[in-house]
């Protein structure tokens, strides 16, 4: 992500689905962590994932650049971060995660990728923010991250995965010499993912 590509998520002045703003805290400090793993769970099981972005204060009303400090920013590397989300996540969350310049301040991005296979779900309990079993997803209502609170993220999680799972079969077909009348997958990715969704 560059500086301007960031600045532009700040330009909408607050939080969307795919990206959600953290205060700066360590990546020891177990009750941030919590709240960083809960967003990443609710980003993993959205088409597309999103971004979590450390080092942003949001109190509804302001958003402001405020970095992370000397001894917040070591804590967070790509290694120790995919050990704190082994403890939390099942399947694994994957993700990047790169540290961003702005203003002089320095910021740590996660980039959290949409779930492989099945949606995942947290396996520990966090007192008062993760619940073991549980599966977390980003809200349709407002920008935030809960356990499924309906009908509307429900369905959109069922259908991702049932996606996910009719592409997988459909190559695994074609890989094994099936002729399913369907034209083999074009050069452009997204064109051959729009073809599946259409079977759907």
């Amino acid at each position: 992500m560059t500086e301007q590509e960031f600045k532009a998520l700040l330009a909408l002045g607050h939080e969307s689905r795919g990206v959600e703003f953290k205060t700066a805290g360590k990546r020891t400090d177990k009750a941030f962590l919590a709240l960083v793993v809960r967003a990443a769970l609710g980003m993993t099981n959205r088409q597309d994932g999103g971004l979590i972005v450390i080092g942003v204060a949001d109190d509804g009303t302001e958003i402001k650049v405020i970095g992370l400090g000397a001894e917040d920013l070591p804590t967070w590397t790509h290694n120790s971060l995919g050990d704190s989300f082994g403890e939390y996540a099942d399947p694994a969350i994957v993700f990047d995660l790169e540290r961003l310049q702005v203003e002089g301040k320095t910021l740590v991005v996660v980039h959290v990728y949409e779930f492989d296979d099945v949606p995942v779900l947290c396996k520990k309990d966090y007192p008062g923010t993760l619940r073991a079993g549980a599966c977390y997803v980003r809200t349709r209502k407002k920008p935030e991250t809960s356990e499924i609170p309906g009908q509307t993220e429900m369905r959109e999680l069922i259908e991702l995965a049932t996606s996910k799972g009719l592409r997988k079969t459909l190559r695994t077909l074609r890989d094994a010499g099936v002729d399913l009348g369907l034209p083999g997958p074009p050069a452009d990715k997204a064109l051959f993912d729009q073809q599946i969704k259409d079977l759907l």
